[in-house]
């Protein structure tokens, strides 16, 4: 208990001075969202302050460009795990659908607020009951940070989310299943008031911006119907380990207080990412920093345009006095008479002349212009690209799209390592809250598309992560893409060329540059390279299994290739296994040399017979001798086949 209070205490300073650190920052992402939203102040009367949707363009194009969806590949560790990786694979692809995690949507979510803000923080939450992994993004408003502990948020001292929001029913929940403090629910269910609506924390009141904005107040129509409580989550380093605090910051009552690792196994649930590089500050600059004063500059030019022609349309006028008796004649009436008192052959110019505005339109259009350019030159953001369609030929128009991908391929090289680190926060996640039994799992093996069950123990294996076409300039080479169609398209043509490439791979590099992707490759190809790399892969398992002690069930799938890849193992560490190992693999081999014939077989009855030249008898497969098998009988072992 005294460990708690001194964790919250610390906390509670932490958020504080957390708080007062990011206030003028904040302010500032507060002015580009406002513009962003078309919130100006009221004009001066017979003055226009039209908001105009400059940052708007600015900020969706550079969405558009960097809106790559997340694609992540688990590769296989050691070569026994290939079919494993396979499954893993397949399963986040299940838990991160739009309609389980939606990894994809909390990304999109992520770099939104990251154009504004300068970074980005996500937040993946696993539950075991119903098992479910959920991407979220995080508000910037609402995330808490050590000031100075640098871009890796997972580094910082303390770190958090503010604004949690739980019913009575949450909270009650969380105490019949062990998780909240029974004292400090009753204490915050039994002290709090008007807790029927959602209101939250002050120092966030930022977000309640965007709704005005817009002309809304949630504030005033907030009711949800129950009772909702506003929470607080920190992460605290106390006594060199980390502790998981939930707690109400109004009122000091904490809800729950354990270990890090007893809520999350994976460690810090938190992932951050930026868009500019800098070691020290978590706060960086956002892409729409440089562009709002310049944003600001055009819409005060184009205004200023319209109270030029306003005050052209409306100029004001000199009169003599002794001349024009009524001055207020010369307001516009439909038919309207002007007295005047001129002497004989008077010129009317006599008794007034106009004040004439200079017009200005020349000067705004060519700023205006000079403005756009220089924003599109610095930032990428061309009006080609906010405006034009994109073209097939090789030209200007593709030049401008290259240099504009070159730019925001940046800022996706600098996520991809966060989705390798919330990956493997996945991949800890899938082993400790997957249901014990039966999780199903589609990926193509050896017999095409096929459903497996995914255990436990293979979601603890040791698996690589790879990031699959998260750059955006990778895809939008125009360029590259050009000249490998001008090569394929010689390599074609030339006969001599054509006789030093592989079929397979020619192929493959035709559907690849004709905008196919690899899993629509994989299934136009031949299957039988995956398929073997497979069945070697569970030979190597088949391998590991022995030298644990126990004797594998036969592989039905086997060839020569799978009994070569046991065999050779044998023979290469025989000075290195004891001899009942060593005679153990060896028995295993040999007893797949019928299951191999076999499956030779019915590989040649597949064949159609081959035209004129070759026997219309077909031969008879003989599977090819492997060397080292001879006289290796099951006595020798003691081993039955099924053991």
């Amino acid at each position: 208990m005294e460990n708690q209070q001194d964790v919250l205490h610390r906390a509670t300073k932490c958020l504080e001075s957390c708080i007062e650190y990011r206030k003028t920052r904040f302010d500032e992402i507060k002015r580009s969202e406002d513009m962003y939203l078309g919130k100006v102040k009221p004009a001066l009367k017979g003055r226009f302050n039209i908001p105009l949707p400059i940052l708007e363009g600015y900020v969706t194009t550079l969405l558009s460009k960097i809106d790559d969806q997340i694609s992540i590949k688990f590769k296989k560790g050691r070569e026994s795990t290939l079919k494993t990786a396979k499954k893993v694979t397949a399963a986040w692809e299940k838990d991160s659908a739009p309609d389980m995690g939606n990894y994809n949507g909390a990304d999109l979510d992520g770099k939104s607020m990251a154009i504004f803000s300068g970074f980005s923080v996500l937040k993946l939450v696993p539950s075991a009951k119903p098992y479910k992994q959920e991407l979220i993004a995080l508000d910037h408003n609402d995330v808490i940070f050590e000031p100075f502990g640098g871009q890796n948020i997972k580094r910082h001292l303390f770190k958090g989310q503010l604004n949690i929001f739980k019913s009575k029913q949450d909270l009650k929940d969380g105490v019949e299943a062990g998780y909240y403090l029974k004292d400090g629910v009753e204490a915050l269910i039994n002290g709090q008031s008007d807790t029927e609506t959602k209101k939250v924390n002050d120092d966030a009141k930022a977000k309640i911006n965007r709704f005005l904005a817009m002309g809304l107040n949630p504030e005033n129509y907030n009711y949800v119907g129950s009772d909702v409580y506003n929470l607080t989550e920190m992460i605290m380093d106390y006594g060199g380990e980390e502790y998981y605090l939930l707690f109400n910051y109004q009122k000091q009552i904490v809800i729950r207080f354990a270990p890090l690792l007893e809520v999350y196994p994976a460690g810090c649930p938190f992932t951050s990412w930026h868009t500019e590089r800098n070691p020290v500050n978590f706060l960086s600059r956002a892409p729409v920093d440089g562009v709002r004063p310049v944003a600001e500059a055009i819409r005060t030019l184009i205004n200023q345009n319209f109270d030029n022609i306003q005050r052209r349309n409306w100029d004001m006028v000199l009169y003599n006095a002794k001349k024009i008796m009524n001055p207020s004649e010369f307001e516009f009436r439909p038919n309207g008479l002007i007295r005047v008192n001129l002497k004989d052959g008077e010129s009317f110019s006599n008794a007034y002349e106009k004040m004439q505005t200079p017009d200005t339109s020349t000067i705004t259009i060519n700023l205006t212009q000079f403005l756009n350019s220089f924003i599109g030159e610095k930032t990428g953001v061309t009006p080609t690209s906010q405006g034009t369609p994109e073209t097939d030929v090789l030209g200007i128009q593709n030049n401008i799209i290259q240099q504009t991908a070159d730019r925001f391929g940046l800022i996706n090289k600098f996520y991809v390592q966060a989705h390798v680190d919330i990956a493997k926060q996945y991949k800890t996640n899938l082993a400790e809250f997957m249901p014990p039994k039966g999780f199903m799992v589609k990926y193509t093996g050896i017999n095409g598309l096929q459903e497996e069950e995914l255990t436990k123990k293979e979601a603890r294996e040791k698996l690589d992560v790879q990031v699959v076409s998260a750059n955006t300039e990778a895809q939008n080479d125009e360029k590259t893409k050009a000249r490998q169609s001008n090569s394929l398209l010689m390599i074609i043509k030339d006969q001599g060329m054509r006789q030093q490439v592989g079929d397979k791979w020619l192929t493959e590099e035709i559907l690849r540059n004709g905008g196919w992707t690899e899993d629509q490759i994989r299934a136009a190809m031949n299957k039988e390279e995956g398929a073997t790399a497979e069945l070697l892969s569970e030979a190597a398992q088949a391998i590991e299994q022995i030298l644990d002690g126990e004797y594998p069930k036969l592989n039905n799938g086997a060839n020569t290739q799978f009994i070569r890849k046991i065999l050779n193992y044998a023979i290469e560490e025989s000075d290195t296994i004891p001899e009942a190992t060593y005679l153990k693999l060896m028995k295993y081999a040999n007893d797949h040399i019928p299951i191999a014939e076999r499956n030779a077989q019915i590989l040649m009855a597949t064949i159609p017979q081959m035209s004129m030249g070759q026997s219309q008898n077909p031969m008879t497969p003989q599977t090819p001798p492997v060397e080292g098998m001879k006289g290796i009988t099951q006595n020798e072992t003691g081993t039955p086949a099924n053991a």
